[in-house]
C-alpha cells in the first residue's frame, strides 16, 4: 500500500471518528434531557404523595410551564412503562419506578461518556498519525 494511500484511509478513519464523537454527543444529550424529565416527574410525584386533600399544587406540563391543581385524597399516578403503554399506580410505587429509570439513564450516560472518552482518545490517536504520514508524504513530494 502507498503512503499517500495509507494516508488517505487514515483520513476517512479520523472523519469516521469524528462523526461517530458527534453521534455520542448528541445521545448525551438526549440522555441528560430524559433524566431532567424523569427527575421533574418524580418531584412531582412526591409533591403529590405529600399532599393532604384541598391543598394546591403546581404541576408541571412541559416547556417550564405549570398549571395549578387541587389534590384529591386519589394519590394514583398513570405512569408510562413503554410501547405507548400506561398503568395506574400509586403515588409511593410510581415515585420507585421514576427512581429506578433515573438510575438506569445514569448507567447509560456513563456508558456513553466513557465510550466518548474511547472515541477522543482514538481521534487524538489518528490525528497524530495523519500529520505525521502527511509530513512525510509533503517531504517526499509528489512522484510522478
Amino acid at each position: 500500500m502507498s503512503e499517500e494511500t495509507a494516508l488517505r484511509e487514515n483520513m476517512m478513519r479520523l472523519e469516521t471518528a469524528k462523526a461517530q464523537l458527534e453521534g455520542l454527543s448528541k445521545q448525551q444529550e438526549l440522555i441528560q434531557l430524559a433524566i431532567e424529565e424523569h427527575v421533574k416527574a418524580r418531584e412531582t410525584v412526591k409533591s403529590l404523595a405529600k399532599s393532604a386533600p384541598g391543598d394546591e399544587l403546581m404541576i408541571p406540563v412541559g416547556a417550564d410551564s405549570y398549571i395549578y391543581a387541587k389534590a384529591s385524597e386519589r394519590k394514583d399516578v398513570v405512569i408510562g412503562v413503554g410501547s405507548g403503554v400506561s398503568v395506574q399506580r400509586g403515588a409511593d410505587e410510581a415515585e420507585k419506578m421514576l427512581d429506578t429509570r433515573v438510575e438506569e439513564l445514569a448507567q447509560a450516560f456513563q456508558k456513553v461518556a466513557e465510550m466518548a472518552a474511547q472515541t477522543e482518545a482514538a481521534i487524538q490517536e489518528l490525528t497524530d498519525k495523519v500529520q505525521e504520514q502527511y509530513e512525510r508524504f509533503q517531504a517526499g513530494g509528489p512522484k510522478a
